[in-house]
């Protein structure tokens, strides 16, 4: 007779393999660098976007409008662009702790595993293909 868990319904889809591990684990860490690399390079620009805002707006230039507008759209911009940067490293980093902790290509929302397809294309997803679906019907 086989054993069957009440209240816990089977994980469905096939673990990772150690070389998929392996393989995601340093696309994810070459990511991660890239990733940092950018944000560096952002913060070296925002310094220059910065000091133009100002002698905009307190430098006692008489600046058209139009410049101040441009200069402060371009700053928001980069803030953005940044932000978002900043969000898909976190992103990437607390997958690489989902591999220390042996629970990474593990959906978050339902418990299956996440195929190793999806996980290719985007390696630090949290959720399966059908829970991802869910999310963005109910987000609608």
């Amino acid at each position: 007779m086989r054993a069957v868990t009440v209240g816990r319904p089977a994980v469905k889809g096939k673990p990772l393999s150690r070389r998929e591990v392996t393989e995601l684990r340093q696309v994810l860490g070459q990511e991660r660098q890239r990733l940092m690399a950018e944000l560096e390079a952002m913060e070296e620009h925002t310094p220059e976007v910065e000091e133009q805002v100002g002698m905009d707006i307190g430098g006692g230039y008489d600046e058209d409008l139009a410049d101040v507008a441009s200069t402060t759209f371009e700053r928001e911009k980069s803030v953005a662009l940044e932000s978002s940067v900043q969000h898909v490293l976190t992103q990437v980093e607390e997958a690489l702790e989902r591999i220390e902790e042996g629970t990474y290509g593990r959906c978050l929302r339902c418990g299956n595993f996440i195929d190793y397809a999806r996980l290719k294309v985007l390696p630090y997803a949290t959720l399966c293909i059908r829970c991802k679906e869910l999310e963005e019907k109910t987000a609608r």
